[in-house]
């Protein structure tokens, strides 16, 4: 009864509890936002590819089973463990599924931008470079599930796997990093070869290299607080309601550049609607400055680059 009393006196809520509920519902209106996003991207990309259709499928599908595993985890926290806080020296067995749903998420995504990397630079080094840390990351993060199952002690547990949670975080954002640069610089190789001529082509790759960026150094920057976090709050849960939100933030980064098409083709068609129709106003004398250049047949040259919607 003293020890109960004990536990219960040194028990700090606002260390433990807080953040997971405030991580819980951020990660839950982040859901709401990749679920908007995937309705978007299916109802506007019915013409992509099988395959780019089954990785978002799969990552709405798991990630289904992350908000699942989420409200079960605030359900345990706030309501069956009430005024026995004894009983969270131990994750909830929902918790334990939530790391495997979110290391698939975070590995399909990354295994999707390695191919992406590929695409654009036709070269192996990079992209396998990329996926090896992914893969390693993975590795890391089913062992850690693996020995979560089984653990007996919250304290004990990260202190004893200290070394390899930070080592699947490092590969993580080191995969992001790698691939956010390689895709950066083959996009900006292309824009600087001759094959390129239409100013729309130039301006929608300026467009790719910062929307890349951005996506990227959201991610990136996420993975890299819930380690700070980690490494330096070892003693409360504040690492772990950021890293709820990290697997819907990486989710929402791909539908973002998938959906991104739609918003840069309308702004393209536009930049290249005024010009001409400022150009037929002053009586078409200008029309001949926006005019596609042409090859020794008098026909359209066109660009060895493919389509974004090919790439992206």
């Amino acid at each position: 009864m003293n020890s109960s009393e004990g536990s219960a006196t040194n028990f700090n809520a606002g260390l433990v509890i807080g953040p997971v509920l405030v991580g819980g519902l951020l990660s839950a209106a982040s859901f709401g936002c990749l679920a908007c996003q995937s309705y978007l991207y299916f109802a506007r990309f019915k013409s992509d590819h099988l395959g780019l259709k089954a990785i978002v499928s799969a990552v709405i599908l798991i990630q289904l089973g992350h908000f699942v595993c989420v409200i079960s985890t605030l359900w345990t926290m706030t309501v069956s463990t009430y005024g026995d806080p004894s009983q969270l020296s131990v994750f909830p067995l929902a918790v334990d599924l939530a790391i495997l749903f979110s290391s698939f998420t975070v590995f399909i995504v990354q295994s999707f931008y390695a191919f992406r990397l590929w695409k654009l630079a036709r070269n192996i080094s990079l992209p396998l470079l990329c996926q090896t840390f992914s893969v390693v990351a993975q590795t890391l993060t089913l062992i850690l599930a693996a020995r979560a199952f089984s653990m007996t002690n919250l304290t004990a547990f990260e202190e004893s796997q200290s070394l390899l949670i930070a080592f699947s975080f490092i590969a993580r954002a080191v995969c992001d990093w790698i691939t956010t640069a390689g895709i950066a610089w083959s996009l900006k190789k292309k824009q600087g070869s001759d094959v390129i001529v239409d100013h729309s082509m130039m301006t929608m790759i300026d467009r790719l290299i910062y929307w890349t960026i951005e996506t990227a150094l959201v991610t990136s920057l996420m993975i890299v607080t819930v380690m700070v976090l980690f490494l330096v709050l070892k003693q409360n849960f504040v690492w772990f309601g950021a890293w709820l939100m990290w697997p819907n933030v990486v989710g929402n980064s791909l539908l973002a550049s998938l959906n991104w098409r739609l918003l840069n083709r309308r702004s393209l068609l536009r930049e290249t609607r005024s010009p001409r129709n400022n150009a037929q106003s002053h009586g078409g004398s200008l029309s001949r400055s926006y005019a596609r250049p042409t090859g020794e047949l008098g026909e359209p040259r066109r660009s060895s680059v493919p389509r974004s919607s090919t790439l992206f």
